[in-house]
């Protein structure tokens, strides 16, 4: 929960700087924005004015977690691209509970486009509590799994190439979160020295054979206790394992835990284990476009439902003329492609919408938590944005 001490105010003032378009009106020559007086949300602009268009977002209302600061600087004016309406899934990062070393979600979320070009695999497990594991090995081959997830360490031994003429099988251990595909079960055995006056003794040892994900094959000694989760089969029949964002999208069935295996680059999260839990799916319409830093105009994709309010660069046609304004719409035309299609970051932060508000501002100097009554009353909303 938020308290309003670690609750700080966004400040424009200390955080503008490398846009020349910062201006006010009054400094609408040289290359300097003029903005409207009239601040619109976003469903106003998509309705009203033609893009791309320059904007600037009414900072000043964003209230942000001091250990969680705005990855990005919306003091900055924005480049507003284009406009998308496309179904997303909604997912949850799973990460390793250094204390009791088991997977648990987090608070971290991220958005799966329907058009994303990579590909996951369905767990049994519908969630990272669920306890549809198998406990051993032994039961994997029992149950005759077609692949499965290693959740605890599992020690394997590596299988020489077939064009080896050694017998050395050298220890490979595998932390969690590796995939596995069973080939079959085997026999091994060693022989255990006996004493002076005992003979040596056979001792027989049972395997599961499989590949890893790199297609190194390996055994694995069916005695060997742990967690494993079985992976479900594409159910669309392509012979594939895995599944595209649009065939889970098709399928319907959450929550749902999947795990990574390739496509684009990974989420800006603190870590990634390649293990989400899929939450739901919905449609929603937003606004891609970039912050005119000056540098690294950094992407971003907003909902068209935000209660972000935002001015207008009333002189645009004349700022796309300028160096800066062409290169952040090349940066757009060139990027944003990708950065749609792509596992995005949903970064979540309240604004405080004053004609809501209902009482005073929260005051630096409370240590209270903000309850949702006390959200109501003093205005304040949870909104997010993609990066």
């Amino acid at each position: 929960m938020m308290s309003s001490r670690a609750m700080s105010r966004s400040n424009s003032a200390k955080q503008r700087g490398g846009s020349s378009l910062a201006g006010g009106e009054e400094e609408g020559g040289g290359g300097r924005a003029q903005w409207s007086q009239q601040a619109y949300s976003l469903e106003d602009v998509a309705q009203t004015f033609t893009l791309p268009l320059v904007v600037r977002c009414q900072a000043a209302s964003v209230l942000t977690r001091r250990d969680s600061p705005l990855p990005l600087n919306l003091a900055h004016p924005v480049m507003l691209h284009s406009q998308r309406t496309i179904r997303k899934l909604l997912a949850r990062n799973v990460l390793m509970d250094p204390r009791t070393r088991r997977y648990t979600e987090t608070d971290e979320t991220i958005v799966i486009p329907s058009d994303y070009a990579g590909h996951f695999l369905c767990l049994k497990s519908r969630t990272a509590k669920d306890q549809a594991v198998h406990r051993s090995v032994e039961s994997l081959s029992a149950h005759s799994v077609t692949a499965f997830v290693n959740l605890t360490q599992l020690t394997t031994f590596q299988l020489p190439p077939n064009t080896s003429p050694s017998n050395s099988y050298p220890q490979l251990d595998f932390a969690p979160g590796n995939v596995f595909i069973p080939d079959r079960p085997v026999r091994g055995s060693t022989r255990i020295k006996g004493g002076l006056l005992s003979p040596s003794n056979k001792h027989e040892l049972h395997y599961l054979r499989c590949r890893d994900e790199r297609d190194v094959e390996v055994l694995v000694p069916m005695n060997q206790p742990g967690e494993f989760v079985e992976i479900l089969r594409n159910p669309h029949g392509n012979g594939k394992l895995s599944m595209t964002s649009s065939e889970i999208v098709a399928t319907q069935k959450f929550p749902m835990l999947v795990r990574y295996v390739y496509g684009g680059a990974k989420p800006r999260l603190t870590a990634f284990s390649g293990l989400l839990t899929l939450l739901d799916s919905f449609e929603e319409t937003s606004l891609v476009g970039c912050v005119i830093d000056g540098s690294s105009f950094t992407l971003l994709e907003i909902p068209l439902s935000s209660p972000l309010m935002f001015q207008i660069a009333l002189n645009n046609s004349d700022l796309m003329h300028l160096p800066l304004l062409k290169q952040a719409s090349r940066v757009c035309e060139f990027r944003a492609a990708n950065f749609t299609s792509d596992l995005k970051f949903k970064f979540k932060f309240a604004i405080q919408v004053p004609e809501l508000s209902r009482g005073p501002e929260p005051s630096s100097d409370d240590d209270d938590p903000l309850s949702a009554t006390n959200s109501t009353r003093l205005g304040i909303t949870q909104t997010y944005i993609y990066l």
